[in-house]
């Protein structure tokens, strides 16, 4: 009977989190997540929602170790999915491309059919080689007039990166697909 009670009470603060958390008050959704959580901890849904919050109000290092938690202790893919997505989000925002990257295609792996992910997973990819084309020091030896015939070189058009997202999205499909007939074949053993 104790337990129901906490239940509710920890379903009364998720709700007060969520409706505070829809007109803009994230530090009222904050603390209403936290007493959620402090009545049943191991609430995904009270945590996943925290850290959005804290994610709203630039917290990130907490949102990430939030997500992380769910990411361990969830058993649902869709909310692994989400938590991946929402902390490559986090790092994006950081500039933290590399992290940003492994967590899309984490959210990825729970979710092959998110295309949002997919087309985000290459605007991080694209921003991480561009930052590290940035980063790489020009030999001295090298004329200037190669240096600047590539930064004349105009951008790819819109047909191009259309025809290489569907490129991309080949190749993966492709890939689940291998991954999935791999496990089908694989997995022979029975779980006692």
């Amino acid at each position: 009977m104790h337990l129901s009670i906490f239940a509710q009470h920890a379903g009364n603060d998720i709700a007060k989190g969520n409706e505070a958390y829809r007109k803009g008050n994230y530090s009222s959704a904050i603390e209403s997540y936290k007493n959620a959580l402090r009545q049943e901890p191991e609430n995904n849904t009270a945590r996943f929602n925290l850290a959005n919050a804290l994610q709203k109000k630039n917290e990130t290092e907490q949102s990430e170790k939030d997500y992380d938690e769910i990411i361990k202790s969830a058993d649902v893919n869709s909310l692994k999915s989400e938590s991946n997505y929402n902390k490559a989000l986090a790092f994006v925002k950081e500039k933290n491309l590399k992290n940003a990257v492994d967590a899309f295609r984490e959210s990825l792996k729970q979710n092959p059919s998110d295309d949002d992910t997919r087309e985000n997973l290459q605007k991080a990819i694209n921003e991480l080689k561009q930052q590290q084309q940035q980063n790489q020091p020009q030999p001295k030896n090298q004329p200037k007039q190669q240096n600047q015939k590539q930064q004349k070189q105009p951008p790819p058009n819109k047909q191009m990166m259309q025809q290489k997202f569907n490129e991309l999205r080949n190749q993966e499909k492709q890939l689940q697909k291998k991954l999935q007939s791999k496990n089908s074949n694989g997995d022979q053993t029975e779980d006692w």
